[in-house]
C-alpha cells in the first residue's frame, strides 16, 4: 500500500516538474518574442497581447489554472522590467502601465481558469466515452452470453480488467462463505422483481473511485439482468416440459383407451354369443374362441409393451442381463406372433455357428415380436415376411424384411418415436398406441446396438439390428483359458 502511494507521489512529482519547465519556456519564448518586436517599432500594447497568447498557450499545455498565474505573474514583472520606464528596472511611472497591467492579470486569470476548466470537462467528457464505451461492449457481449456460471465469469473479467480489483458473486441462497482477502463492498444483484444475489468486490480496505463505482454497480446490473433472462429461459422450458409431458401423458391415456377398447368389445361380444349358446356349430365356437385368444394376446403384448418402456425409462439397473442362445430368442420370438405362419410366408434364416449374446433374453424377444408383429401387419394375406441373423466382426445382425406397402418416404426415424403410428390398417391388422417400435430402438441402444430403417427396392420395408456377440466356441475358448 505505502509503495503504490509512494508511486503515485512519485508519478505526481514528476508530472509538475514537466508542467512547470513547460511554462518557463512559454514565458520565455514569450519574452524573447517580445523584445524582438520592440526593438522593430512595435508599441507595448501589442506587445502585452504576445505575453497575453504566452498565458493561454500555457493553459492549455498544462494542468490546472495554478500555472496560467505563474505565468501570468512572471509575464507581467518582464514586462515591467523590460518595457516599462523606467527601463530594466521594476519602478513604475506611468498610470497608464499599471492599468494595462492590473487589465492584463485580471484578463489572464480570467483566460487561465476558464481553460482549466475546459481542460477538466474535456478530461471528464474523455473519461464518460471510455466508461460509456467499455459499458456498451459489456452489454453487448452479455446479450449473447448463456449459462449462468458463463454470465458471472464474465461479469467478474470485465470488473476486473476495468477496475482491477477482484470480486465474487454470492446468489440468492447459497451459503455465504468466510474471507480472507480483506476489506471489500458489497453492490446488490437484482432483478426488476427480486433480489438475485450480491456482488462482493475486494478492495483491500482501498476505496474506490467514482467512475469505479459506476462501472461496477453497472456491471452489476448487467449480470442481474443476464440470470434474470437465464432464471425466466429456465422457467418457460421447465413450463414447456411440463406442458409435452401432460400432453404426452393424455395422447397415451387416450391411445390406450381407444386401442383396448376395440379388442375388449370383441372378446365381450364373442363371450355373449357363446354364453347365450347363439353359435351351435362347434367350428363356429372354435372361430369364437381363437378370436378371444388372439385379442387376449393383443392385449397381452400392448400391456407388455408398456411395462417394458417403463422399465427402460427407469434405467439399466432393471435390466436383467443373461447369455442366450440366439436360435432360442428367435424360436421364442416366432411362437408368439399370430398368424406369422398361417397367414404369411415366413421364411428364418439362421447362421451356421451358434451365437451367444449377454442380453436381457425377455427384452430382445419382445424386440423381434414387435418387429414380426409389424411386418405381419403391414402385408396382406399371403404376404412373405423373413427373419434373417448373421454374424460378423463380433456382432448378431438381426434383419426382418416384408413385401408390404412398406415406410413413408421421410419417416424412417419419425417411426421409432413414441406414440408414433400408422393410421393405415390392413385387412387383419389393428392400430397400435405406437410404443412397439420406440421400445425396439430403446432396447437395442440400451443394450449397446443399433436400429434403422429401411424400405427394400423390390418392395417393403427392412428392419435391421445388431447386438455385441460371439459364438459358442469363443465362448468355450474363454472358459477353457480361465
Amino acid at each position: 500500500m505505502k509503495r503504490i502511494a509512494g508511486l503515485a507521489e512519485k508519478i505526481r512529482k514528476s508530472e509538475r516538474s514537466v508542467f512547470l519547465i513547460r511554462t518557463a519556456g512559454i514565458v520565455l519564448a514569450a519574452s524573447l518574442v517580445s523584445i524582438f518586436l520592440n526593438q522593430n517599432g512595435v508599441m507595448k500594447e501589442n506587445i502585452l497581447m504576445v505575453f497575453l497568447i504566452g498565458v493561454l498557450l500555457t493553459g492549455a499545455y498544462t494542468a490546472g489554472y495554478e500555472y496560467g498565474i505563474i505565468a501570468a505573474v512572471v509575464s507581467v514583472l518582464m514586462f515591467n522590467y523590460f518595457f516599462t520606464v523606467p527601463v530594466h528596472t521594476f519602478a513604475i511611472m506611468n498610470p497608464n502601465d499599471v492599468a494595462m497591467m492590473f487589465f492584463f492579470l485580471a484578463a489572464s486569470f480570467i483566460s487561465s481558469g476558464m481553460t482549466a476548466r475546459f481542460r477538466r470537462q474535456l478530461l471528464i467528457a474523455e473519461r464518460n466515452e471510455r466508461t460509456a464505451r467499455r459499458m456498451s461492449e459489456m452489454s453487448e457481449k452479455f446479450i449473447n452470453v448463456t449459462g449462468k456460471e458463463r454470465i458471472i465469469a464474465l461479469g467478474l473479467e470485465y470488473i476486473r480488467e476495468n477496475t482491477g480489483y477482484d470480486a465474487k458473486v454470492r446468489l440468492a441462497g447459497e451459503d455465504e462463505t468466510e474471507d480472507s482477502e480483506g476489506g471489500y463492498i458489497l453492490f446488490p444483484i437484482g432483478s426488476m422483481v427480486q433480489k438475485i444475489g450480491e456482488l462482493k468486490v475486494y478492495t483491500r480496505d482501498r476505496g474506490i473511485g467514482r467512475e469505479q463505482e459506476i462501472f461496477i454497480r453497472a456491471a452489476a446490473g448487467q449480470i442481474g439482468i443476464a440470470l434474470d433472462r437465464e432464471m425466466i429461459y429456465a422457467e418457460q422450458e421447465k413450463t414447456k416440459l411440463e406442458v409435452e409431458r401432460e400432453h404426452l401423458k393424455s395422447s397415451m391415456l387416450r391411445s390406450i383407451s381407444h386401442d383396448f377398447r376395440t379388442p375388449l368389445t370383441g372378446i365381450i361380444g364373442d363371450c355373449d354369443l357363446i354364453l347365450n349358446c347363439q353359435v351351435a356349430d362347434t367350428e363356429q365356437k372354435d372361430a369364437l374362441v381363437r378370436d378371444i385368444r388372439e385379442q387376449s394376446v393383443w392385449l397381452t403384448r400392448t400391456m407388455e409393451n408398456i411395462l417394458s418402456m417403463t422399465k427402460i425409462e427407469s434405467g439399466a439397473d432393471f435390466i436383467d442381463m443373461e447369455e442366450e442362445v440366439v436360435d432360442d430368442l428367435v424360436h421364442d420370438a416366432q411362437r408368439h406372433v399370430i398368424g406369422l405362419r398361417d397367414h404369411r410366408v415366413f421364411n428364418v434364416s439362421m447362421p451356421k455357428e451358434l451365437l451367444i449374446v449377454n442380453v436381457d433374453g425377455r427384452m430382445i424377444v419382445q424386440v423381434l415380436v414387435n418387429l414380426l408383429d409389424n411386418a405381419v401387419k403391414n402385408t396382406q394375406e399371403g404376404g412373405s415376411v423373413s427373419l434373417n441373423v448373421s454374424y460378423r466382426d463380433n456382432k448378431a445382425y438381426f434383419v426382418v424384411e416384408d413385401n408390404g406397402r412398406g415406410i413413408e418416404k421421410g419417416q424412417e426415424e419419425a417411426i421409432f418415436e413414441e406414440f408414433v403410428s400408422n393410421s393405415e390398417k390392413g385387412a387383419d391388422q389393428k392400430r397400435g398406441i405406437g410404443l412397439g417400435l420406440a421400445i425396439c430402438r430403446e432396447a437395442v441402444e440400451i443394450h449397446g446396438g443399433s436400429i434403422w430403417a429401411e424400405n427394400r427396392r423390390e418392395g417393403g420395408a427392412r428392419f435391421t439390428f445388431w447386438l455385441h456377440a460371439k459364438t459358442a466356441k469363443e465362448t468355450e475358448n474363454v472358459e477353457n483359458e480361465e
